[in-house]
């Protein structure tokens, strides 16, 4: 059997309406290479490994024993995979014929390139959000409170999200959104796969910083574009919704871990204007 050129991954949790969607979104793009898709089901009971196994057949499902976080759930389908690309993909994304042509074909002329990320837009056609700096200890706080209203929040938020960087170009990033992330998998063998400490948010922030450590860099690519339904379960509207939100909580756990591992570490990106964990990049 010819091995694949990508295998697809994707975890389910109470996903099953939005992977539907996005199995048929594969299926009729009509992919003109060899790949492999692979759903990890975190939610057994939910009908989703049903509803695969019943309409897109070509698609293996495996489920865990316990479900460990979305970093462990899709470490369960690297391990099975067997493509020279890995592709990480969110259950709310959607695809178009194309695309994935054009991603590849960008990666296999970059050999230098361990992971890259396309752009992605909002249902309604505007830019979403998806290359970043790392994180300095007071981004989640000026993300959620009104200290990012102030001017000098604004303009570490504007650093953070990378917005005086062109978006219509291909250029490096210290991390992309975990949304649709395509990686080689020769660099994966290198750097290791997600870090299970991570329940949820952060690991995909881990894996392109190690990405960056093990001498790969991380790309935003606009070569291609996806669709993503973007929900962030994490938000918050009130300071003490830190404490009152579950997965608000689960965030800043993840925050913690993240910090505590590259505190004061340099900063793997040479030529960043940004130097250690934990301190401001403009000072």
């Amino acid at each position: 059997m010819t091995d694949p050129l990508i295998s697809c991954v994707t975890v389910n949790y109470r996903s099953t309406h939005f992977i539907r969607h996005l199995l048929r979104s594969v299926q009729e793009a009509r992919l003109s290479f060899p790949f492999e898709y692979i759903v990890v089901d975190n939610c057994p009971g939910d009908g989703c490994a049903e509803m695969i196994r019943e309409r897109y057949p070509w698609t293996t499902v495996l489920t865990p024993l316990k479900n460990n976080g979305f970093g462990a759930g899709n470490n369960v389908g690297i391990r099975r995979a067997r493509g020279k690309y890995v592709m990480l993909v969110n259950p709310d994304v959607t695809m178009f014929p194309g695309e994935m042509e054009k991603l590849i074909a960008w990666m296999d002329a970059h050999p230098d390139v361990g992971m890259c990320g396309p752009r992605l837009k909002n249902p309604d056609g505007s830019l979403q959000e998806s290359r970043f700096h790392f994180h300095e200890l007071v981004t989640p706080f000026l993300r959620r409170t009104p200290l990012g209203r102030t001017r000098w929040g604004k303009k570490r938020i504007a650093h953070f999200l990378m917005q005086n960087e062109n978006s219509d170009r291909p250029h490096e990033v210290d991390w992309i959104l975990g949304a649709i992330m395509l990686i080689r998998r020769e660099a994966l063998d290198k750097i290791g796969m997600f870090d299970e400490r991570y329940f949820m948010y952060f690991e995909e922030e881990d894996l392109c910083r190690r990405m960056w450590m093990g001498g790969f860099k991380v790309v935003y690519a606009p070569v291609a574009e996806f669709v993503h339904y973007y929900h962030r379960e994490s938000g918050t509207k009130h300071i003490w919704e830190l404490v009152t939100k579950r997965m608000a909580r689960v965030h800043a756990a993840s925050g913690i871990k993240y910090y505590w591992k590259y505190f004061r570490k340099p900063h793997p990106r040479v030529g960043s204007d940004a130097t250690m964990v934990g301190r401001d990049a403009s000072a």
